[in-house]
């Protein structure tokens, strides 16, 4: 056996330490024995090539190392946490790196007939719902040959990804969070060729694209990799005493396969977080971005990069039609961010599959200043929520309410500090903020704002612009009425709308006024207002004296009410939104009959009915009682069940 990218020595280097990672067991064959290491060019042609002559450098010193002293090498790489500077560093090398290559090589290479059949990579006709006519070629033949019957590429894409879910759920939690550490290295080292590729298909600001999209990345993905094995570790549950001996579980299991559709406006971090997020819980993904901004050929090649065998992630590129077939290819689950329309299309379509549905959609989210805040620091907010991303935020601040005695003095802050924005598609990070991204979302706002002039409001700054040019700039109304589209619809732009109130019940009336539910913000140095006024927003998250900044932790679940959807992405909440959430009940073998099973007499109600008195009663000699009642009613249980079997 050779190789185009190893040498001999290297090659054994491998596979030596191959073995000591997959020894193999009774199912399955060991690496050495599967023949996995065959494949190893496929993979190191997609490798940077520091990482390929790292690698390259160290199956060399694995080659010459005694089989002892390497296992013990692969066993401290697991403390790399624990290890100072430079042996941290290669201690996290070698177990990313070289345990992510090895497990890649043997779980991902399809034409291992041994392995397909020993975690069921062969599926049944009947678990993937194939088309009619493909059932006798997935009797004889591997996925790929599967996929090359399907009638359309998100079939096929399905096909593939339901292939790879079986191994994916084979490894633990620990061992999938390797491969969402890797991807977060390679984010951060490659962050300026990212911020390239966001910034052609988008037309952001450099700075927009790495605060919004880069270290929105970064910060979820270090969360997940962190927190994602405690939280998706067997959990024990409450037992009622009732139930004495017996413990209760939940489990989080795998759905399968996730279809996740991601909107143009945050291209990046809508698809890195979701796919991150459901592979750590052991599902493989579909992913069909949108075809405004897809990135194309990034995310394949930053997953490539970690290792992410390809069956697991397959994406899909095209427009509605295309996403409509993901869904009728009948996958585990939808995950879509995006408009409310399209939303309603996807929930309509999956509902006649059964297929599980999470939205996340539109907003029209309200900022509530009170006389009391401080209005430099106020402006500044209400300015950054409403301009970032040039206002192409489901979670912008489209409604700006101000109370009347700080009206007119937070007005004129607000505009000054909006004339001095600065417009560009700029190449070193000085600019506030780019362009628009798509023409059909100009034609909105234009419409917006032509609304808003007839009927009254007048424009504070921003009257330059020419209602056609996608670098449209901050506008801020006065005079806004309720009615108006601007205070209603969703505009996705850079508008300001500036609305007065005089009151905590009429602005709450107002902010809740709206189909949508998805964020606010509340601001106020009377903190105790500021909660009491949140809690009664009809929303799914509130900053309180900040402003987009729940969707900004990691930790705090994301999603909306009424027209912003339903589900929560992200958090705990999130990362269980991926899960087969599995209750388990365990009891002891044993030749007891259980008093609540058959036979029914009447003594059995008695003595169950005084059960109930006692255990439910307000009486201090209740659990005494209930104590003496279950043990007369075990007793009379099994032996009225015994003696039933036995006629």
């Amino acid at each position: 056996m050779s190789s185009r990218n190893l040498s001999a020595a290297q090659l054994s280097g491998l596979v030596k330490a191959g073995d000591i990672v997959i020894p193999g067991d009774a199912e399955l064959p060991s690496f050495s024995r599967s023949g996995a290491s065959a494949h190893v060019d496929r993979m190191f042609d997609y490798m940077h090539d520091s990482d390929r002559d790292g690698l390259k450098l160290l199956f060399s010193i694995f080659n010459v190392l005694p089989a002892f002293l390497l296992r013990g090498i692969l066993k401290l790489s697991e403390k790399d946490k624990a290890l100072p500077g430079p042996l941290g560093a290669a201690a996290r090398m070698i177990n990313v790196g070289v345990k992510g290559v090895v497990m890649t090589l043997y779980y991902s290479d399809t034409d291992q007939v041994g392995i397909n059949q020993a975690i069921g990579w062969d599926a049944k006709c009947d678990e993937l719902d194939l088309p009619e006519g493909v059932e006798e070629v997935a009797a004889k033949e591997a996925p790929q040959a599967l996929a090359a019957a399907a009638s359309s590429e998100a079939e096929r894409a399905t096909m593939l990804a339901r292939a790879g879910a079986a191994a994916l759920s084979r490894l633990s939690v620990k061992e999938r969070s390797a491969y969402v550490a890797s991807l977060r290295d390679i984010v951060l080292r490659r962050r300026e060729q990212i911020i390239d590729r966001i910034q052609a298909d988008t037309a952001k600001s450099r700075s927009d694209a790495l605060m919004s999209e880069i270290y929105g990345v970064l910060e979820a993905l270090h969360w997940l990799e962190k927190r994602a094995p405690k939280l998706l570790a067997d959990r024990k549950q409450y037992t009622p005493l009732s139930m004495l001996g017996k413990s209760s579980w939940t489990w989080y299991e795998p759905l399968g396969t996730v279809l996740i559709i991601s909107p143009w406006n945050y291209p990046f971090i809508q698809a890195l977080i979701p796919i991150a997020s459901a592979l750590l819980a052991g599902n493989t993904v579909i992913y069909k971005p949108s075809e405004h901004t897809p990135l194309e050929g990034l995310i394949e090649e930053l997953l490539a990069e970690a290792q992410v065998p390809p069956n697991w992630v397959r994406i899909v590129y095209g427009d509605g039609s295309t996403g409509a077939q993901c869904v009728a290819a009948r996958p585990d689950k939808v995950f879509f961010t995006g408009s409310t329309r399209t939303g309603r299309k996807i929930a309509a379509q999956a509902s006649e599959l059964l297929v599980p549905v999470e939205l996340e959609l539109g907003g029209k989210d309200p900022m509530i200043v009170f006389a009391d805040a401080d209005v430099q620091r106020a402006a500044a907010g209400a300015l950054w929520g409403a301009l970032t991303n040039t206002g192409q935020s489901c979670t912008s601040v489209e409604r700006l309410y101000v109370e009347r005695p700080i009206y007119d003095a937070f007005k004129s802050e607000l505009t000054r500090q909006a004339e001095r924005i600065v417009q560009a598609v700029d190449s070193d990070g000085s600019a506030d903020i780019g362009e628009m991204t798509t023409g059909f979302q100009v034609e909105i706002v234009a419409r917006h704002l032509e609304d808003a002039r007839a009927k009254g409001a007048a424009v504070l700054c921003g009257e330059q612009w020419d209602g056609k040019s996608k670098a449209i700039p901050p506008i801020v109304l006065d005079r806004v009425s309720d009615d108006m589209l601007l205070a209603v619809e969703e505009s996705f732009g850079p508008l300001i709308p500036l609305m007065p109130f005089d009151g905590e019940e009429e602005v709450i009336a107002r902010a809740n006024d709206s189909e949508y539910g998805l964020t606010a913000s509340v601001w106020s140095k009377d903190l105790e207002r500021a909660r009491r006024v949140a809690r009664r927003l009809a929303c799914g998250g509130v900053s309180i004296n900040n402003v987009m900044l729940t969707e900004g932790n990691p930790a705090l679940p994301f999603g909306g009410v009424k027209n912003s959807g339903f589900g929560r992405h992200k958090g705990e909440h999130g990362l269980h939104g991926f899960c087969n959430i599995k209750s388990v009940l365990i009891d002891k073998d044993s030749n007891k009959i259980e008093a609540n099973w058959y036979p029914y007499t009447t003594e059995k109600y008695r003595l169950f009915s005084d059960l109930l008195t006692h255990l439910f009663g307000r009486r201090r000699s209740a659990l005494i009682k209930f104590a003496a009642t279950g043990m007369k009613l075990e007793k009379y249980s099994d032996k009225a069940g015994k003696r039933g079997r036995e006629q």
